[in-house]
């Protein structure tokens, strides 16, 4: 039975689609749904989401002005591990551990991405009966070669999880929906087939 099952994966990773019109393999920013998170720790969202399995909500900017260009996600992405390091040494920050996930939009153009995010997940769901909503913990930030200096994003871990609201006066809440969380198996490959290199499995 092991070995039937081994050949089953060696199948499924042979199906992958390893190009970069992959999202997951060159993640880009959609132009009206998706919403990204900025300043928070990976590790912690998935203790309060899945290990605890609250619900959380999501936190507009300030000022409203996301970062619209591949270097400056990549900066941002790199932030985010270097505020995991912080954590590890120095502790965590209460905007860490809260359940308001931060975001770089302001609060009408956030709506608006929950709003059409909410509609196309319902829709999928009613018209083919899969969940297509995932939540993305961990970006990893790569290069074709040393010769290309534009960045691609790869998300790491995808949690599939359901945006729901009481009423529209109430705002959204996200939650794990209780499926299977996955490893980016698409990254998996190309790491292994392009550049040799092995990524550690996660381990939910």
């Amino acid at each position: 039975m092991e070995e039937i099952a081994e050949r089953i994966e060696a199948a499924r990773r042979k199906l992958l689609d390893l190009g970069l019109r992959n999202p997951l393999l060159n993640w880009r920013e959609q132009k009206a749904r998706g919403a990204r998170i900025v300043d928070e720790i990976p590790r912690e969202v998935y203790r309060i989401l899945v290990q605890e399995g609250r619900s959380m909500t999501f936190l507009p900017a300030r000022d409203g002005t996301p970062a619209d260009d591949e270097d400056a996600l990549a900066g941002e992405f790199a932030s985010v591990a270097r505020q995991q390091a912080l954590a590890d040494e120095d502790g965590i920050a209460a905007r860490h551990k809260d359940t308001r996930l931060q975001t770089p939009y302001g609060p009408e153009r956030l709506q608006y991405r929950l709003l059409n995010s909410y509609y196309a997940a319902r829709t999928a769901i009613e018209e083919q009966g899969i969940n297509v909503l995932y939540l993305a913990l961990g970006m990893l930030v790569w290069y074709e070669d040393q010769r290309v200096s534009k960045p691609r994003m790869a998300p790491l871990v995808l949690v599939p999880v359901s945006l729901e609201r009481r009423n529209v006066r109430t705002r959204f809440r996200l939650s794990w929906t209780g499926e299977e969380i996955e490893a980016n198996l698409s990254l998996q490959a190309k790491l292994k087939a392009d550049f040799g290199l092995e990524l550690p499995e996660f381990d939910a």
